[in-house]
């Protein structure tokens, strides 16, 4: 389920938890991105045609075009709730930190949430990158807006460290920031978990890039 989705519906208790209660036509959507996403991952996008989409989800061409009206529709949809969902993990794992974390605390926590994220997200995290030339505005511009509010996370936590003084006042906020963005987006395309964990390959981005921009 998307975050995006999960926020908007309203919820019901089940056995002390909060369920989220989705309309057939919401669960239906959130199928249509679900399959969709997997066929972009395992065929490619440019591959993929909505009757192949259609079919997957088990409809006829012409309903899938009710919920989205073009394969471009459904490829925004899906890059906009996978970056938001990455997003809001992220916000929560440093929210959820004591209030006197210091910046490396939080940033170590960052690492390691992104790095399980994109990691357990595997080719679809690299296609993430590479689709975004697929769209056309205005859902290119749409996308690039999801991916600064990602951006500005880091950017945030390290003008944070600046005003603490555990980072350089002299870094390049946005370098630096989108120096941690690029190294983090091909994770997927390395990472072995036979080799090491997510929480080992997290701490080792917090050493490169937290010791090279401590102050």
């Amino acid at each position: 389920m998307t975050a995006a989705v999960a926020k908007a519906k309203p919820k019901a208790k089940s056995k002390g938890l909060e369920v989220p209660i989705l309309k057939k036509s919401d669960a239906t959507r959130q199928r249509v991105l679900d399959v969709t996403s997997d066929l972009f991952r395992r065929n490619g996008y440019q591959a993929t045609s909505m009757r192949d989409i259609a079919a997957a989800v088990g409809m006829k061409s012409g309903s899938l075009y009710y919920y989205y009206d073009s394969k471009e529709a459904l490829l925004a949809a899906i890059l906009n709730d996978t970056i938001d969902a990455h997003l809001a993990i992220l916000k929560e794992a440093v929210d959820n930190l004591p209030a006197n974390s210091t910046v490396r605390q939080k940033l170590d926590k960052a690492f390691q949430a992104s790095v399980k994220i994109i990691s357990d997200s595997g080719d679809m995290a690299v296609a993430s990158a590479q689709t975004l030339s697929f769209l056309q505005e205005p859902e290119y511009s749409e996308q690039v807006r999801h991916r600064q509010a990602y951006n500005q996370f880091w950017r945030d936590l390290i003008e944070e460290g600046k005003r603490t003084g555990e980072i350089r006042k002299d870094l390049p906020d946005a370098v630096a920031s989108m120096a941690i963005v690029g190294a983090l987006t091909f994770v997927a395309e390395w990472f072995e978990s036979d080799r090491s964990t997510t929480d080992e390959v997290g701490a080792l981005f917090s050493s490169l890039f937290i010791d090279g921009m401590r102050a």
